[in-house]
């Protein structure tokens, strides 16, 4: 007699909620983790992560897959932060919000294309956020689909308020994933220091890089970030030079005066460089 054996795999994938600040990116991965509801718009330096676990029962296995989600700050000007956190993900969630038609035109045309050049063609899921508000007829929504269906992507409409087709936006990227229809191709793209919150970039950038964790280096800049007072939207000199110190003070707990000295001026030098 023969006995059908069903297989189980295990995987455990990385993604990246990218899209502008303030579309609800935050709000969807808490109604998803936690069913929580959060409107409060919070603005964040770096990443928060969080996790959950998903079950599909396929054909011939049942895949068991977990996704890291990797809430990546909406503000344009920090290009290598987002890199730093968006390294060696799996798949993109770019959300917009359809209240606001100009998060819809900047997904295709900032967010999808810096994604693509840093990861290489992964899977893209497009969301629509607050389609209680705006209405799935809105103008925004009919320029979404039409960017989604160009790009060959899919596009889910949904509300972190009601929770309205959160989940199936969620389980849709990890669908494409454990497809394997899609390449990756690492391509890392750097950028210019000319501005505060460029050279904001570069010395966080700078800090993952020698922390080597970037998730806990994150969390470690968001706490001397905030006690330095450091607006991201308008970072004054002051406050970064202040951050650069809290950020030297845990390096030569960690790894030495010397250390922590050569680091701290080259960040200086950071500031220096603008204008």
């Amino acid at each position: 007699m023969c006995v059908s054996i069903i297989q189980s795999k295990r995987y455990i994938k990385k993604v990246g909620l990218i899209g502008d600040s303030g579309v609800g990116k935050t709000s969807l991965i808490r109604r998803y983790v936690v069913d929580v509801f959060d409107d409060k718009y919070i603005a964040t330096i770096g990443t928060k992560v969080s996790k959950r676990d998903i079950e599909y029962k396929l054909e011939d296995k049942t895949v068991y897959l977990t996704l890291m989600l990797w809430d990546i700050l909406g503000q344009k000007d920090y290009k290598k932060i987002r890199n730093q956190s968006m390294r060696s993900a799996h798949g993109v969630i770019i959300a917009s919000d359809l209240s606001r038609p100009e998060t819809v035109t900047s997904a295709a045309k900032f967010w999808l294309k810096e994604a693509w050049e840093t990861l290489g063609e992964v899977p893209v899921v497009f969301v629509g956020n607050k389609v209680d508000v705006a209405g799935i007829d809105c103008e925004a929504a009919k320029e979404l689909e039409r960017i989604a269906e160009e790009i060959g992507m899919p596009l889910v409409f949904c509300s972190a308020k009601t929770g309205e087709n959160v989940e199936n936006a969620f389980r849709r990227i990890g669908e494409m994933m454990i497809s394997g229809e899609f390449s990756r191709k690492a391509v890392v793209a750097e950028g210019e220091c000319g501005s505060l919150a460029q050279a904001v970039d570069e010395i966080v950038n700078d800090f993952c890089e020698q922390h080597g964790e970037t998730a806990k280096a994150m969390e470690i800049v968001e706490k001397e970030f905030m006690k330095a007072s450091i607006d991201i939207h308008k970072p004054t000199k002051d406050s970064i030079l202040m951050a650069i110190e809290y950020l030297s003070d845990v390096e030569r707990d960690i790894h030495g005066r010397d250390v922590s000295e050569v680091n701290k001026l080259r960040r200086w030098k950071m500031i220096d460089e603008v204008e």
